[in-house]
Protein backbone atom coordinates (compact mmCIF):
# COMPACT_ATOMS: atom_id res chain seq x y z
CA UNK A 1 0.00 0.00 0.00
CA UNK A 2 1.48 3.33 -1.06
CA UNK A 3 -1.16 5.89 -2.04
CA UNK A 4 -3.66 6.93 0.64
CA UNK A 5 -6.72 9.13 0.39
CA UNK A 6 -7.42 10.90 3.68
CA UNK A 7 -10.86 12.48 4.06
CA UNK A 8 -11.37 14.75 7.06
CA UNK A 9 -8.48 16.87 8.36
CA UNK A 10 -9.93 18.09 11.64
CA UNK A 11 -8.53 18.05 15.17
CA UNK A 12 -7.79 14.33 14.95
CA UNK A 13 -7.58 13.78 11.21
CA UNK A 14 -4.86 16.31 10.47
CA UNK A 15 -2.24 14.94 12.87
CA UNK A 16 -3.13 11.40 11.79
CA UNK A 17 -2.67 12.32 8.14
CA UNK A 18 0.62 14.05 8.93
CA UNK A 19 1.90 10.88 10.58
CA UNK A 20 0.95 8.89 7.49
CA UNK A 21 2.90 11.38 5.37
CA UNK A 22 5.89 11.18 7.68
CA UNK A 23 6.07 7.41 7.19
CA UNK A 24 6.48 7.73 3.45
CA UNK A 25 2.93 7.18 2.19
CA UNK A 26 1.69 9.35 -0.67
CA UNK A 27 -1.25 11.14 0.95
CA UNK A 28 -4.04 12.95 -0.88
CA UNK A 29 -6.05 14.84 1.72
CA UNK A 30 -9.48 16.42 1.52
CA UNK A 31 -11.36 18.69 3.88
CA UNK A 32 -14.07 21.27 3.28
CA UNK A 33 -11.77 23.89 4.85
CA UNK A 34 -8.70 25.23 3.11
CA UNK A 35 -6.58 25.81 6.25
CA UNK A 36 -6.06 22.16 7.22
CA UNK A 37 -5.47 21.25 3.60
CA UNK A 38 -2.69 23.79 3.46
CA UNK A 39 -1.30 22.48 6.75
CA UNK A 40 -1.17 18.98 5.26
CA UNK A 41 0.53 20.30 2.13
CA UNK A 42 3.22 21.93 4.29
CA UNK A 43 4.08 18.52 5.76
CA UNK A 44 4.34 16.70 2.45
CA UNK A 45 0.74 15.82 1.62
CA UNK A 46 -1.12 16.60 -1.57
CA UNK A 47 -4.53 18.22 -1.82
CA UNK A 48 -7.59 16.51 -3.30
CA UNK A 49 -10.44 18.50 -4.80
CA UNK A 50 -13.14 16.26 -3.31
CA UNK A 51 -13.68 13.07 -1.34
CA UNK A 52 -13.94 11.15 -4.61
CA UNK A 53 -10.74 12.73 -5.87
CA UNK A 54 -8.93 11.64 -2.70
CA UNK A 55 -10.15 8.07 -3.22
CA UNK A 56 -9.32 7.87 -6.93
CA UNK A 57 -6.35 5.52 -7.56
CA UNK A 58 -5.79 5.10 -3.81
CA UNK A 59 -4.64 1.82 -2.29
CA UNK A 60 -6.32 2.78 0.98
CA UNK A 61 -8.85 5.42 2.03
CA UNK A 62 -9.18 6.81 5.55
CA UNK A 63 -12.42 8.56 6.52
CA UNK A 64 -12.12 10.77 9.62
CA UNK A 65 -15.13 13.08 9.49
CA UNK A 66 -17.23 14.02 12.52
CA UNK A 67 -20.84 12.91 12.02
CA UNK A 68 -22.80 9.99 10.52
CA UNK A 69 -24.31 12.33 7.92
CA UNK A 70 -20.86 13.49 6.83
CA UNK A 71 -19.60 9.91 6.62
CA UNK A 72 -22.54 8.82 4.48
CA UNK A 73 -22.08 11.85 2.21
CA UNK A 74 -18.38 11.32 1.54
CA UNK A 75 -18.64 7.53 1.18
CA UNK A 76 -22.05 6.95 -0.42
CA UNK A 77 -22.94 10.35 -1.88
CA UNK A 78 -22.64 11.61 -5.43
CA UNK A 79 -18.99 12.04 -6.30
CA UNK A 80 -17.96 10.21 -3.14
CA UNK A 81 -15.58 7.40 -2.33
CA UNK A 82 -17.60 4.50 -3.71
CA UNK A 83 -18.00 6.19 -7.08
CA UNK A 84 -14.27 6.61 -7.58
CA UNK A 85 -12.37 3.95 -5.65
CA UNK A 86 -10.93 0.87 -7.36
CA UNK A 87 -12.12 -2.67 -6.49
CA UNK A 88 -9.94 -4.23 -3.79
CA UNK A 89 -9.10 -0.90 -2.17
CA UNK A 90 -9.26 -0.70 1.61
CA UNK A 91 -11.68 1.81 3.10
CA UNK A 92 -11.25 2.40 6.83
CA UNK A 93 -13.82 4.59 8.55
CA UNK A 94 -12.10 5.84 11.71
CA UNK A 95 -14.84 8.27 12.73
CA UNK A 96 -17.27 7.59 15.57
CA UNK A 97 -20.56 7.41 13.67
CA UNK A 98 -22.67 4.74 15.37
CA UNK A 99 -23.11 1.05 14.66
CA UNK A 100 -26.04 1.31 12.24
CA UNK A 101 -24.29 3.86 10.02
CA UNK A 102 -21.02 1.92 10.09
CA UNK A 103 -22.79 -1.27 9.02
CA UNK A 104 -24.52 0.55 6.14
CA UNK A 105 -21.21 1.86 4.89
CA UNK A 106 -19.56 -1.53 5.29
CA UNK A 107 -22.31 -3.36 3.41
CA UNK A 108 -22.16 -0.88 0.55
CA UNK A 109 -18.36 -1.09 0.36
CA UNK A 110 -18.30 -4.88 0.40
CA UNK A 111 -20.97 -4.94 -2.33
CA UNK A 112 -18.49 -2.98 -4.49
CA UNK A 113 -15.71 -5.48 -3.85
CA UNK A 114 -13.82 -3.30 -1.37
CA UNK A 115 -12.00 -4.15 1.82
CA UNK A 116 -13.74 -2.34 4.68
CA UNK A 117 -12.65 -1.68 8.25
CA UNK A 118 -14.76 -0.24 11.05
CA UNK A 119 -11.86 1.41 12.90
CA UNK A 120 -12.70 4.20 15.36
CA UNK A 121 -9.90 5.55 17.53
CA UNK A 122 -9.45 6.69 21.12
CA UNK A 123 -6.80 8.85 22.73
CA UNK A 124 -7.46 12.46 21.82
CA UNK A 125 -5.38 14.93 19.87
CA UNK A 126 -2.18 14.50 21.89
CA UNK A 127 -2.06 10.79 21.13
CA UNK A 128 -3.07 11.43 17.52
CA UNK A 129 -0.02 13.67 17.22
CA UNK A 130 2.18 11.08 18.92
CA UNK A 131 0.77 8.22 16.77
CA UNK A 132 -0.17 6.30 19.92
CA UNK A 133 -3.92 6.04 19.42
CA UNK A 134 -5.87 2.91 20.25
CA UNK A 135 -7.53 1.69 17.05
CA UNK A 136 -10.60 -0.47 17.70
CA UNK A 137 -11.22 -2.59 14.63
CA UNK A 138 -14.23 -4.42 13.33
CA UNK A 139 -13.91 -6.25 10.04
CA UNK A 140 -12.54 -9.28 8.24
CA UNK A 141 -9.18 -10.56 9.52
CA UNK A 142 -7.71 -10.57 5.99
CA UNK A 143 -8.79 -6.99 5.44
CA UNK A 144 -7.16 -5.99 8.72
CA UNK A 145 -3.96 -7.76 7.74
CA UNK A 146 -3.93 -5.75 4.52
CA UNK A 147 -4.61 -2.46 6.32
CA UNK A 148 -2.45 -3.05 9.40
CA UNK A 149 0.73 -1.36 8.05
CA UNK A 150 -1.27 1.84 7.52
CA UNK A 151 -3.23 1.72 10.77
CA UNK A 152 -0.06 1.09 12.79
CA UNK A 153 1.31 4.41 11.54
CA UNK A 154 -1.47 6.13 13.49
CA UNK A 155 -1.93 3.90 16.52
CA UNK A 156 0.25 2.00 18.95
CA UNK A 157 -2.46 -0.56 19.72
CA UNK A 158 -4.80 -2.25 17.26
CA UNK A 159 -7.58 -4.27 18.86
CA UNK A 160 -9.57 -6.55 16.52
CA UNK A 161 -12.89 -7.08 18.29
CA UNK A 162 -15.14 -8.66 15.65
CA UNK A 163 -16.84 -7.92 12.35
CA UNK A 164 -18.11 -4.57 11.05
CA UNK A 165 -20.01 -2.79 13.84
CA UNK A 166 -18.03 -4.38 16.64
CA UNK A 167 -15.32 -1.74 16.58
CA UNK A 168 -17.87 1.02 16.87
CA UNK A 169 -19.77 -0.80 19.63
CA UNK A 170 -16.61 -0.95 21.74
CA UNK A 171 -15.88 2.72 20.99
CA UNK A 172 -19.42 3.51 22.16
CA UNK A 173 -18.66 1.71 25.42
CA UNK A 174 -15.63 3.92 25.92
CA UNK A 175 -17.59 7.08 25.23
CA UNK A 176 -20.36 6.13 27.64
CA UNK A 177 -17.94 5.45 30.48
CA UNK A 178 -16.08 8.68 29.72
CA UNK A 179 -19.30 10.72 29.71
CA UNK A 180 -20.61 9.21 32.95
CA UNK A 181 -17.21 9.74 34.59
CA UNK A 182 -17.08 13.37 33.51
CA UNK A 183 -20.52 14.23 34.89
CA UNK A 184 -19.79 12.33 38.12
CA UNK A 185 -16.40 14.00 38.60
CA UNK A 186 -17.92 17.45 38.10
CA UNK A 187 -20.48 16.72 40.82
CA UNK A 188 -17.86 15.25 43.14
CA UNK A 189 -15.60 18.28 42.70
CA UNK A 190 -18.44 20.53 43.87
CA UNK A 191 -19.21 18.27 46.83
CA UNK A 192 -15.65 18.02 48.19
CA UNK A 193 -15.00 21.73 47.69
CA UNK A 194 -18.21 22.55 49.58
CA UNK A 195 -16.80 20.39 52.40
CA UNK A 196 -13.59 22.43 52.41
CA UNK A 197 -11.36 20.08 50.41
CA UNK A 198 -9.84 21.40 47.15
CA UNK A 199 -10.76 19.18 44.25
CA UNK A 200 -7.10 18.85 43.32
CA UNK A 201 -6.41 17.39 46.77
CA UNK A 202 -9.21 14.87 46.34
CA UNK A 203 -7.95 13.86 42.90
CA UNK A 204 -4.40 13.32 44.22
CA UNK A 205 -5.85 10.77 46.64
CA UNK A 206 -8.39 9.20 44.30
CA UNK A 207 -5.76 8.54 41.65
CA UNK A 208 -4.44 5.85 44.01
CA UNK A 209 -7.90 4.46 44.90
CA UNK A 210 -10.40 2.09 43.35
CA UNK A 211 -12.64 4.91 42.15
CA UNK A 212 -10.13 6.44 39.80
CA UNK A 213 -10.97 6.97 36.13
CA UNK A 214 -9.34 8.59 33.12
CA UNK A 215 -11.22 11.78 34.00
CA UNK A 216 -9.79 11.82 37.53
CA UNK A 217 -6.29 11.05 36.28
CA UNK A 218 -6.50 13.73 33.60
CA UNK A 219 -8.64 16.31 35.39
CA UNK A 220 -6.86 19.40 33.97
CA UNK A 221 -7.72 18.21 30.47
CA UNK A 222 -11.23 16.98 31.26
CA UNK A 223 -12.22 20.00 33.33
CA UNK A 224 -11.01 22.32 30.56
CA UNK A 225 -13.65 20.81 28.30
CA UNK A 226 -16.18 22.45 30.64
CA UNK A 227 -14.32 25.53 31.86
CA UNK A 228 -13.17 26.58 28.39
CA UNK A 229 -16.13 25.23 26.49
CA UNK A 230 -16.54 26.23 22.86
CA UNK A 231 -19.31 24.87 20.62
CA UNK A 232 -18.08 22.03 18.44
CA UNK A 233 -15.34 20.87 20.79
CA UNK A 234 -15.02 17.87 23.14
CA UNK A 235 -18.31 18.24 25.03
CA UNK A 236 -20.31 18.43 21.82
CA UNK A 237 -18.54 15.34 20.54
CA UNK A 238 -19.61 13.54 23.72
CA UNK A 239 -23.19 14.76 23.18
CA UNK A 240 -23.10 13.20 19.70
CA UNK A 241 -21.51 9.99 20.88
CA UNK A 242 -23.77 9.48 23.89
CA UNK A 243 -26.74 10.00 21.57
CA UNK A 244 -25.37 7.35 19.21
CA UNK A 245 -24.89 4.99 22.15
CA UNK A 246 -28.51 5.55 23.17
CA UNK A 247 -29.58 4.73 19.62
CA UNK A 248 -27.64 1.48 19.82
CA UNK A 249 -29.20 0.57 23.17
CA UNK A 250 -32.70 1.19 21.77
CA UNK A 251 -31.97 -0.79 18.60
CA UNK A 252 -30.74 -3.74 20.65
CA UNK A 253 -33.53 -3.45 23.24
CA UNK A 254 -31.09 -2.93 26.12
CA UNK A 255 -32.25 -0.72 29.02
CA UNK A 256 -29.74 2.07 29.67
CA UNK A 257 -31.21 4.43 32.27
CA UNK A 258 -27.85 5.81 33.46
CA UNK A 259 -26.79 6.56 29.91
CA UNK A 260 -30.11 8.26 29.23
CA UNK A 261 -29.82 10.47 32.31
CA UNK A 262 -26.17 11.29 31.71
CA UNK A 263 -26.87 12.19 28.09
CA UNK A 264 -29.63 14.58 29.19
CA UNK A 265 -27.36 16.16 31.81
CA UNK A 266 -24.61 16.64 29.25
CA UNK A 267 -26.95 18.27 26.74
CA UNK A 268 -28.20 20.57 29.50
CA UNK A 269 -24.64 21.45 30.49
CA UNK A 270 -23.67 22.43 26.94
CA UNK A 271 -26.79 24.61 26.64
CA UNK A 272 -25.95 26.26 29.98
CA UNK A 273 -22.35 26.91 28.96
CA UNK A 274 -23.33 28.25 25.54
CA UNK A 275 -25.85 30.70 27.00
Amino acid sequence: MQRVGFIGLGEMGLPMARNVCARGFEVYGYDIRSEPQQALRETGGRIAASAGDAARDADGVIVMVRTPAQAEEVVLGAGGVLEHVRPGTMVAVMSTIGVACMRRLGAAARARGLRFLDAPVSGGRARAEAATLTVIVGGDAEDLAYGRPLLEVMGSRLAHVGDIGAGTAVKMANQVILTVSLIAAREVAAIVEAAGVPATTAWDVLRTCTGTTWVVENWPTASAWIERYEPGTALDILVKDSGLALDLAREEGVPAPMLGLTSQLLVGLTHELAA
